[in-house]
């Protein structure tokens, strides 16, 4: 932290010092949003999310743009009342603690402190889009029971205008063949129009070639932004959904729901 250099970009920023990188965050953690989801992949809810602001994605298309783009000014839960709350969505039939973000691995120092007072027994799924480096690996090595990861994109044209991330591919590649020897992984892909043959398809052929046994959320939910900018600007259309259906179901992924 007092040189960041847990994700591609590689800032070298002293975050200890309250120095921001890409991410615009110091060395805190701060949780803007807390709640049980009941619409998260069924084997995982009710999940208690909790949310991280801050990002080292720029994605077009993201729904929680607002907490990413200054994530150190706005409102946030104090880690006190985080533990407390965390207990209390126990108690409530939560299964597990989701920690999302944004990108929850900008924010690896404060999640590790909170996971510090939680509970040892408590499930934790770590929901991300992947796009970090080792230090985050070894900090969450043992730690994690669900890695529940984001594959955006299938090329590196498509993730630079999109992500703001020409590395994307190569980086969430190497962190899911390390996170799929580990525990738990289920990769998720949310089918975009217009991107089923540079994004969808190349997406699924390589789980099928390289981790055939993975499990596999396919999303038709995608929300166009406004502007869209250079995001797709309309909806997914029912023969792009049928076309993904049968691409896997001609690599017999294991998809669940």
């Amino acid at each position: 932290m007092g040189c960041c250099r847990l994700c591609p970009h590689e800032c070298g920023v002293n975050r200890l010092e309250g120095e921001t990188g890409v991410c615009g965050l110091d060395a805190k953690g701060y949780c803007f949003r807390e709640m049980v989801n009941l619409t998260e992949e069924s084997e995982l809810v009710p999940s208690h999310q909790v949310y991280f602001a801050g990002c080292n994605l720029k994605c077009g298309f993201c729904s929680v743009a607002e907490w990413n783009d200054q994530p150190m000014v706005v409102p946030t839960i104090e880690t006190g009342d985080l533990v407390r709350q965390i207990q209390l969505r126990r108690e409530q039939g939560a299964k597990n603690l989701n920690l999302l973000g944004g990108e929850p691995a900008v924010s690896i120092y404060g999640i590790l402190e909170l996971l510090e007072r939680i509970p040892q027994k408590t499930r934790i799924v770590w929901n991300s889009s992947m796009y970090y480096r080792q230090p985050v690996r070894d900090a969450l090595e043992g730690l994690v029971d669900v890695y529940l990861a984001d594959f955006k994109c299938g090329n590196s044209d498509c993730a630079k205008k999109m992500l703001g991330a020409s590395d994307y591919v190569e980086v969430v590649q190497e962190n899911l063949l390390w996170a799929v020897q580990q525990t738990e992984l289920i990769i998720r892909h949310v089918a975009m129009p217009g991107h089923i043959d540079c994004c969808g398809r190349p997406v699924l052929e390589w789980i099928a070639e390289q981790m055939p046994d993975a499990k596999v959320s396919l999303k038709f939910d995608y929300i166009p932004p406004l502007p869209a900018g250079m995001c797709p600007a309309g909806y997914i259309q029912d023969s792009e959904k049928r076309k993904m259906l049968e691409i896997v179901k001609q690599l017999a992924l294991k998809v669940i729901l």
